[in-house]
């Protein structure tokens, strides 16, 4: 049986220009693979033989499927490194295959950044060794965000299907229904404003992340890439709706414009100052391993819709992992990547870490999904979850360069969310300067 996860960290998005350094120019990784090649034999060899591997991650939530893996295969070790979080681990990496040195056999990639990494040609493509065959273990959006041009850079390990998370308490004490629709969450944080004057939720200034997610589930679609050429455009239908949907709520001071993951934003939370948490679905292990005391007081709703007759979703979060160019034994390193993805008890071990899972072997269990929460009151939320993560909307596409494009979103959409004005100038504003810096970088970008 599957146990309910422990806890799960989001990084936080930052500047790693270094990046684009051998992004552009000359053939590139965006033609990716033409087919897949079957080089099992040659990966059984490798770990039959053994050998040593260097994993680059900054969560310690893989320690006991790593110690997994080495139990089932002693004659390989496995040395997990934390080389920085997020941009910082992609600096690192840019760096270490610059120099030729210490170049790791596998690193954890976000979603956001593969495009970037892989047009780089910084990570070997999973088709060249037969393992693209996996897809049909994996969710469709986690795949898709893997994949970069006509090829996939790795295999999904984690989602972040939008959820909602709520203070059941403060609901039921303003008479507010848990809304199913995004007219019915502005109706709620009226309500609940009238009563104690809390807000129903906040919007972070700094993060690009979670201003994306509301973006993509609300239908819009700002960034259309192919190869090196493409389109930043925030004028679309979706996006308009979305940044007037926000703007009004701050503007009315129904929601907070207050950065996340800070002691006062936590405080909020557990005093009920912020009624819900719309965020993806890792982060039930991080609310119940922070506010401790506040057992019993969350549950775990669906994201809002807009449409109820077709409802979608959008992701917010979620990584994978991927053999490194580089690499000194790139046979081996696919052999661990395909078990380490793949092996029942390796993925026990994530799950009871606090991964929300990309596998669908897990997805589908039923002892998962039954499992029941006790910090939300007994609620069987791996049930919300899967929902949530089967509704996600397709055809969102990041930036070949989105680590940059989040470290300066703060710049232009920041402000306008502190100061109650104009979300949707704010991501024009953004998308002008991303349409310059790509243009610079010897990207084609309109």
């Amino acid at each position: 049986m599957r146990t309910p996860p422990k806890g799960l960290t989001v990084p936080a998005a930052a500047c790693c220009a270094v990046l684009l350094a051998t992004a552009c120019g000359g053939g590139g990784a965006q033609d990716g693979e033409t087919g897949s090649t079957d080089r099992s034999a040659d990966i059984e060899a490798a770990l039959e033989e053994g050998g040593e591997l260097t994993l680059w991650t900054w969560s310690t939530k893989f320690d006991d499927a790593v110690a997994a893996f080495e139990e089932e295969h002693p004659q390989v070790s496995v040395e997990v490194v934390n080389a920085g979080q997020s941009a910082d681990q992609y600096t690192a990496l840019q760096n270490a295959i610059s120099a030729g040195e210490n170049v790791p056999d596998l690193a954890m990639v976000e979603y956001f950044a593969l495009p970037q990494l892989a047009l780089s040609e910084q990570l070997e493509p999973v088709g060249d060794w037969g393992l693209d065959s996996l897809e049909p273990e994996f969710t469709a959006s986690s795949w898709e965000q893997m994949s970069y041009g006509e090829g996939t850079y790795g295999l999904p390990n984690n989602t972040g299907p939008l959820v909602m998370i709520y203070n059941e308490q403060v609901f039921e004490d303003a008479g507010a229904e848990v809304p199913a629709t995004w007219d019915e969450f502005a109706e709620a944080a009226e309500l609940i404003q009238e009563d104690s004057g809390a807000h129903i939720a906040s919007i972070d200034p700094g993060d690009a992340g979670g201003v994306d997610s509301l973006i993509w589930q609300g239908g819009g679609r700002p960034f259309q890439f192919e190869g090196e050429s493409g389109t930043v455009d925030f004028t679309d239908e979706g996006t308009q709706r979305v940044t007037a949907y926000w703007s009004d709520l701050v503007e009315r001071d129904l929601a907070a414009s207050q950065p996340g993951w800070t002691d006062e934003w936590w405080r909020a939370l557990g005093d009920g100052s912020l009624a819900t948490w719309v965020t993806g679905a890792w982060a039930l292990g991080n609310i119940s391993n922070t506010l401790t005391d506040n057992a019993g007081d969350f549950r775990v709703a669906p994201a809002p819709v807009w449409d109820e007759a077709a409802p979608e979703n959008a992701e917010n979060g979620g990584s994978g992992f991927s053999v490194v160019r580089g690499s000194d034994d790139t046979a081996l390193a696919m052999g661990f990547l395909e078990w380490f993805s793949t092996n029942e008890a390796s993925l026990d071990a994530q799950v009871a870490a606090g991964s929300f899972p990309a596998q669908t072997s897990v997805l589908e269990d039923p002892d998962y999904l039954a499992a029941e929460y006790d910090y939300f009151g007994g609620q069987q939320a791996n049930e919300v979850l899967v929902a949530a993560s089967e509704g996600v909307a397709d055809g969102w596409q990041y930036l070949p360069y989105q680590v940059y494009a989040n470290s300066v979103f703060g710049d232009s959409v920041g402000p306008e969310i502190e100061e109650a004005g104009s979300i949707q100038d704010g991501v024009e504003a953004w998308g002008e300067e991303l349409r310059s810096y790509g243009n610079e970088q010897g990207f084609q970008v309109d």
